[in-house]
């Protein structure tokens, strides 16, 4: 009975890990510190009209030039 509820404990950890964090933990972290600062910027509403949207932009290219350095050495590496 123990040794079932520790597996499916196990296997729904697994399951949320890859849902979230997946291939792009970098992402996840981004997603994180968005939320983060969000929250701290709660009450300036003009800094976080500023900061958001420039940490999501960097987050996704930071994330894009990743996968495209990943993928060139890839290709390199076939060769």
């Amino acid at each position: 009975m123990i040794g079932t509820i520790a597996r499916w404990s196990r296997a729904f950890a697994h399951f949320w890990w890859d849902f979230l964090v997946g291939d792009t933990p970098e992402l996840f972290a981004a997603v994180l510190a968005l939320v983060g600062l969000a929250f701290a910027l709660r009450d300036d509403r003009v800094a976080a009209v500023v900061a958001l949207p420039l940490l999501a932009v960097a987050a996704l290219v930071s994330s894009a030039w990743r996968g495209r350095v990943r993928a060139t050495k890839r290709r390199a590496e076939e060769r």
